[in-house]
């Protein structure tokens, strides 16, 4: 069997493995996406010779914006060496026969797809796929709901007293005087109703961010991101503090086994050291004993018992013996 026809194929071309993988990681990273955006106007592309819708990002598309000018770069990039003069239906500012608008809630980047039975203005859109035809690739979108004007903000007046001139008093007498209490609860009603309206605004306003920020941030792409982050950074975190354990534990039993062979080493130098010390000031002690005894007793007359033992040595001379000489002996008488 030949393997081209297994091969995919668009418009007699085939197709390589490496365009079909493209295809399908591009549909992925674009499939189910909500945005905000304007339909503009229906003009025609001479690229495909037919009329395309165009759509304009509303201002706060800033990162699908980035997106939709990578993946553009990207695709006519690759489609360079199979389809030369592929065109991809996204653009900024003006292009052919549409004039873009400067207007500040909406960017310049376009997206060129077909609607049918739309009225032009901002809608919420969604992304079904992407398609790829023999000279084009084509943004498929769907209508998700209008989007709602934003009520006027309505002026709150200020609270303040109706003060009428002396002369006008004078004159009006008590007719007026009844009347000015009334004028005030109106006021102070209308105050109430104006921050009350205020108050709405604002809660509106909030649930409004609120549901751009889920349908634009809060997606499978980012939750999946999300989570692969947080699991990412567990695991380096647990691995780091494992690493870090075994280092500590490496780091006691080998401080502890130089310490015990230190100690080992060192315990007998310790003890002469000790003993030499001790020697030294031991015969510092004992020189310093007698030169105070000799301080202490010069000058002193001596003890009685000590001067009758000399005169008691002094009576008796000194017996001297002759040495006799050898093998000589006496005679006998």
């Amino acid at each position: 069997m030949d393997n081209s026809e297994l091969m995919p194929q668009a418009g007699g071309r085939h197709m390589p493995p490496e365009e079909l993988a493209m295809q399908a990681l591009t549909k992925q990273l674009y499939k189910s996406r909500l945005f905000r955006g304007y339909y503009m106007e229906r003009c025609l592309v001479e690229q495909v010779s037919g009329y395309r819708d165009v759509v304009v990002l509303q201002r706060s598309e800033r990162e699908l914006e980035k997106l939709l000018h990578s993946s553009a770069g990207q695709l006519q990039k690759f489609y360079q060496r199979f389809v030369p003069n592929m065109w991809v239906g996204i653009t900024y500012g003006s292009y052919g026969s549409y004039q873009h608008k400067a207007d500040p809630g909406q960017l310049e980047t376009c997206i060129w797809t077909e609607i049918n039975d739309l009225a032009f203005g901002e809608y919420w859109f969604s992304i079904k796929t992407l398609r790829f035809r023999d000279h084009e690739v084509q943004f498929k979108l769907k209508m998700v709901r209008p989007v709602e004007p934003e009520p006027i903000a309505t002026p709150r007046r200020s609270l303040t007293l109706n003060r009428s001139s002396p002369v006008k008093a004078i004159t009006t007498g008590e007719g007026n005087s009844s009347s000015k209490p009334d004028e005030v609860a109106e006021q102070i009603q209308l105050g109430l109703d104006d921050f009350l309206a205020v108050l709405q605004q604002w809660s509106d306003g909030v649930k409004q961010t609120v549901y751009e920020f889920m349908a634009n941030d809060v997606n499978k792409r980012n939750i999946l991101g999300t989570i692969r982050f947080m699991g990412l950074l567990i695991f380096s975190a647990l691995g780091g503090a494992a690493l870090a354990l075994r280092f500590l534990g490496v780091f006691a039993v080998r401080f502890l086994f130089e310490l015990s062979r230190f100690t080992h080493t060192a315990t007998p130098i310790v003890f002469k050291l000790i003993e030499f010390l001790n020697k030294i000031v031991g015969a510092f002690f004992i020189l310093l004993t007698m030169i105070w005894k000799d301080i202490v007793t010069r000058g002193q007359p001596q003890p009685k018992q000590q001067q009758l033992h000399l005169e008691a040595s002094s009576r008796f001379k000194s017996i001297q013996y002759e040495r006799s000489e050898p093998n000589r002996r006496s005679p006998r008488w």
